[in-house]
């Protein structure tokens, strides 16, 4: 049985912005690159995977067309920056760009996939139903969206908790098991994304319905049977993957040291050329074909 470890690259980027304080090689900020790669290596080293898949955000959304409420406060917090915030958000969109455009084909990975409408739950999804089947996938993200595809054979890794969320450590929390965390949020909605629930639902009232807990003569109960088009939509934003989702193939990277050395001489990352980064990487990445 093959590994497949898929990471939430966004999110991982976003952590490394808020833990590090800025690098620089030249006018090119090297922070997030530097953080990214240190995580990636480390998690390889740990995991051994037989597949890497990189998933990001694409810029556009298919879910904002569906319901414009998406994420709104999160999308218009960019009016309020000051002119040095902006200046810091454009550098750190830069360094993703970097990352994904040419960072990570420069060093040999294949398996880098964005999507036009897209979120990168959406491809980690696709690739997680379908790799998870026949092999163990390690999904490394913090969103808790991404529990729905939890099973005997999927994890999600939260990278600063050092936690994984298996199947058993999901039911112990919630007291029932990760395919019924769909239903779950369709009903109490997501607050982080501001998808609405049923008014007054929160996810234990939702398990309790689901679990048949909930008095049928109480007004919470009736809201959520009154609720349909409500639970419609949401499940339409919350189920993953986002309904025209594609599937996707991996096929093996071509990492080699030389390629690391020319990355690390270009954005000036000198620990990645000693000797113990070389044979890591050798070891970890190469010829895995």
């Amino acid at each position: 049985m093959k590994t497949i470890l898929i990471i939430d690259c966004d999110g991982l980027c976003w952590n490394v912005f808020h833990a590090l304080p800025p690098l620089s090689h030249g006018e090119q900020g090297t922070a997030i690159i530097y953080g990214f790669l240190n995580h990636l290596f480390e998690l390889q080293a740990f995991t051994q995977a037989d597949h890497i898949a990189f998933a990001w955000d694409s810029r556009e959304s298919k879910r904002i067309e569906l319901f414009p409420e998406y994420k709104l406060k999160r999308r218009t917090a960019k009016n309020e920056y000051t002119d040095e915030e902006k200046a810091m958000h454009r550098d750190r969109a830069s360094q993703f760009k970097l990352l994904r455009e040419e960072i990570l084909p420069a060093l040999g990975f294949i398996n880098i996939f964005q999507e036009d409408g897209l979120e990168g739950d959406d491809i980690i999804a696709s690739l997680a139903i379908k790799y998870s089947k026949q092999h163990f996938v390690k999904i490394v993200a913090r969103d808790a969206d991404l529990f729905q595809l939890v099973n005997d054979k999927c994890t999600v890794f939260d990278i600063v908790k050092r936690k994984s969320m298996t199947e058993e450590a999901f039911f112990s929390k919630y007291g029932i098991y990760p395919d019924m965390w769909a239903d779950v949020k369709g009903i109490a909605g997501c607050t982080t994304d501001e998808v609405p629930g049923i008014e007054g639902i929160g996810e234990g009232r939702a398990i309790s319905y689901l679990l048949g807990n909930m008095k049928s003569t109480s007004k919470l109960y009736k809201r959520i049977l009154n609720g349909s088009e409500t639970i419609e939509l949401t499940r339409r934003l919350t189920v993953l993957p986002f309904e025209g989702t594609p599937r996707y193939r991996l096929k093996y990277d071509q990492c080699r040291v030389k390629y690391l050395k020319e990355v690390a001489k270009k954005y000036n990352l000198q620990s990645y050329l000693s000797r113990e980064r070389l044979k890591g990487f050798r070891r970890d990445f190469c010829g895995k074909a």
